[in-house]
């Protein structure tokens, strides 16, 4: 049975997913079958999960909740404003290096370009998806964690959490620009940080800088 509240959150699903639910489920960390729900009519989502929402996508929630209409309109979901992005058959190891797999697209996300550069400041249109697999980087990167790579930002330009390659595969480290290195850092004290230097740089290019991060509630 749809309802005024699920045909507004509907709209948010093609506004941020193109349409596609399962996608939304797995940008917002909830079960497929939740999303389905929801835009049936059939469930209301908790103020947890509104709050979630929020966090990600700086969404209306007056609007959401009751219809009232927001003095800026919610975000336009006309194709031209969608960038389609793949998601990657990698892991990128938060841990001390995995191969993952082949490089070959999954799936495709459709994301709005709005939403990218105000709330992500993301210009570029060289983005992917990869999973995180292990526990080096907690509490910043839990092991399961999809995160969204900007594969423009190859340049440590300042310190942030970058996806490089090493001999071992893709990790998921905090790279810090020093004088004559770059010091590669788990947020995990648990593991030693390393540098990236003049003796091993070859050994070591950064893929992307991580600019989101996405995980089951």
């Amino acid at each position: 049975m749809s309802t005024a509240f699920s045909r507004r959150f509907m709209e948010l699903v093609e506004q941020f997913a193109g349409g596609n639910k399962r996608q939304f489920a797995i940008l917002t960390g909830k079960s497929p079958s939740h999303i389905y729900r929801i835009c049936r009519g059939l469930s209301r989502p908790s103020m947890t999960y509104l709050e979630h929402l929020y966090g990600l996508f700086s969404i209306d929630l007056n609007w959401l909740l009751t219809g009232e209409q927001p003095v800026d309109k919610p975000f336009s979901s006309s194709q031209d404003e969608l960038l389609m992005v793949p998601q990657l058959d990698v892991e990128a190891s938060a841990g001390f290096g995995s191969m993952g797999g082949s490089e070959d697209v999954t799936e495709q996300f459709a994301l709005n370009k709005r939403w990218l550069s105000s709330q992500l400041g993301v210009h570029s249109d060289r983005l992917a998806f990869v999973s995180i697999r292990g526990d080096s980087m907690l509490p910043t990167l839990e092991h399961g964690d999809m995160v969204l790579v900007d594969l423009s930002q190859q340049q440590v330009s300042r310190e942030g959490v970058y996806v490089i390659q090493t001999q071992d595969g893709l990790m998921a480290k905090r790279l810090k620009q020093k004088s004559d290195h770059i010091a590669v850092v788990s947020d995990n004290d648990a593991y030693p940080s390393w540098q990236i230097d003049s003796q091993n740089a070859e050994q070591h290019g950064v893929a992307g800088r991580i600019v989101w991060c996405g995980r089951s509630l």
